[in-house]
């Protein structure tokens, strides 16, 4: 936070020291730290709806995914994660830490194959598949019918969770402070 100071009597000093006493002391206010986690939760949910789009078609992960965001309490604040997991699959379950392929990660980082792109829109383009018709991706079977996938890029919502917590920060501080104290 910034401060300007523009006092031109001590009341105007006192009322300033008074106003940063009082946002100083929101650092250790319980229902402060509640309300900047409920808008992390809800900037997190927010933006996983807007990126979550297009590119994966596994509507059932995707639901796991927008469901499995959670806010973890520390000592000095709190830390927003993913922990949206799946059962891998019986060939490559061996591969995997206990077993389980984990849609946070996939979702964050992309999986299978993608070209390389054009940065565009805040967001790698890839270049187009399969011009020659060559047998790109992999198959794999869902509900006794067999798919075809080339993967899809990362959708980056966690680092666009970031971006957009930096920049509302100081407002949702302000809201907290004009409202509550």
């Amino acid at each position: 936070m910034k401060f300007d100071v523009e006092a031109i009597n001590l009341e105007g000093l006192n009322k300033h020291i008074e106003y940063v006493n009082k946002m100083l002391n929101m650092k250790e206010d319980g229902k402060f730290q509640k309300f900047i986690q409920e808008k992390v939760l809800e900037l997190a949910k927010k933006v996983t709806d807007e990126r979550l789009t297009g590119g994966t078609t596994n509507d059932e992960e995707i639901n796991l995914y927008k469901s499995s965001h959670h806010i973890q309490e520390e000592a000095d604040g709190f830390i927003l994660y993913n922990d949206a997991k799946i059962d891998a699959n019986a060939i490559d379950i061996s591969n995997y830490p206990n077993g389980q392929f984990s849609i946070a990660l996939a979702f964050e980082y992309g999986v299978g194959i993608t070209g390389e792109g054009t940065y565009q829109d805040d967001y790698f383009t890839p270049w187009e598949y399969n011009v020659n018709n060559y047998n790109f991706g992999w198959y794999y079977t869902k509900d006794g019918k067999t798919e075809h996938t080339f993967g899809y890029m990362g959708f980056e919502i966690y680092r666009n969770i970031s971006i957009k917590v930096q920049q509302n920060l100081s407002g949702w501080v302000n809201e907290y402070f004009s409202k509550k104290v």
